[in-house]
């Protein structure tokens, strides 16, 4: 199945008109229409955007194969990588997130902001230089 075909089913199988789409991505429903007829493509925004809308991952939209990790023999989401550029234990923790039901995405999502509140896991925040 094509990526336009694929961009068609999940917006049906989602409930959404083209310019309910398009306005949840903040493009016209003329630019919905072109990426279904295949006579366009989705940026790489709108197409990370559609795969948290219709939450999926960018392999099920865009066919891109998974790309195993010899060394630690583990599968990555290649193009969530790719067009988010988030890296590849981010993307561990988003498709990590995707098994989970409404209710674990919750819990999950009250544990991470439990462990941004202290101090001993908080992130250091970047070191900007100026020239």
């Amino acid at each position: 199945m094509k990526m336009s075909e694929k961009i068609r089913y999940y917006r049906d199988r989602a409930g959404m008109l083209q310019s309910d789409l398009g306005k949840t991505l903040g493009v016209s429903a003329q630019a919905v229409s072109k990426w279904e007829l295949g006579k366009a493509e989705p940026d790489r925004d709108s197409i990370a955007k559609m795969c948290a809308i219709f939450n999926i991952s960018a392999n099920d939209l865009m066919d891109i194969p998974y790309i195993i990790d010899k060394d630690e023999q583990r599968v990555r989401d290649s193009a969530l990588v790719m067009l988010s550029g988030i890296n590849a234990g981010e993307a561990d923790l988003v498709n990590l997130y995707r098994q989970l039901n409404q209710l674990g995405q919750l819990e999950l999502k009250h544990y991470a902001e439990y462990l941004i509140n202290k101090s001993e896991y908080q992130a250091a925040p970047p070191v900007v230089s100026v020239s």
